[in-house]
């Protein structure tokens, strides 16, 4: 939810990179008539509207947050009007409401790390697969035609992929066999319910048996 505020804007300060896309924010000091406070906007296309001395219409979102056991207050400019008109022109019919854009793809990024992590800690993809699948998954949440195949497959296709037992752990055991013989973990699981993945000897010897049962689907 968000609230209309009369703001007298007192002081303005230089914009800052955030996180590692260098989202832009801009950071000023106003008042609503009664008190100074602390506002930001991540909204580019608000920063011109945002100058000492002036005098401005906006809506804010006001959040609390905790850290280090002390509670901090957060008031962001989400639109800001001008002769009873917002700012930031007009998207499919619609003026811009909400997130802007640019925070939106932030959100955006940072759920497909997450995601991205807990498939790591699932054992569906390796360690070192975490950024490169997170992109692939981002791409994904935006709609990306281009390519029909789900973010884990694609993945999985332009990562490494062994073919002789040399795993360095179960995580790129599944891989393989996720990317050579379309097998999930589960089938996998199955198969090889008497083999210890975590002992390098006994993968090799897993990989032996399962590549013996299902071949090899994918050429090297």
């Amino acid at each position: 939810m968000s609230e209309r505020k009369n703001l007298t804007i007192i002081e303005v300060k230089p914009i800052k990179k955030i996180g590692d896309k260098q989202i832009p924010k801009l950071s000023f000091r106003a008042s609503d008539g009664e008190r100074e406070l602390e506002y930001h906007t991540f909204r580019s296309s608000l920063f011109d509207a945002v100058k000492a001395g002036e005098a401005i219409d906006a809506d804010i979102e006001i959040k609390t947050r905790e850290w280090e056991g002390e509670t901090y207050t957060d008031r962001r400019v989400v639109q800001i009007y001008v002769d009873g008109q917002p700012l930031g022109g007009k998207k499919s019919g619609q003026f811009y409401r909400g997130k802007s854009p640019e925070e939106l793809e932030l959100s955006a990024r940072a759920y497909a790390l997450s995601y991205s992590k807990d498939l790591a800690v699932a054992e569906r993809i390796d360690l070192d697969q975490i950024v490169l699948y997170a992109e692939d998954f981002y791409n994904w949440l935006k709609g990306d035609k281009s390519d029909t195949s789900s973010p884990e497959e694609k993945t999985v296709s332009r990562a490494r992929v062994k073919s002789d037992g040399d795993f360095k752990n179960p995580g790129e055991f599944y891989t393989a066999c996720l990317k050579q013989l379309k097998l999930s973990k589960s089938k996998v699981d199955a198969e090889l319910v008497n083999f210890d993945l975590a002992d390098p000897e006994q993968r090799q010897r897993a990989w032996e048996t399962i590549t013996a049962i299902y071949g090899h689907k994918v050429e090297q």
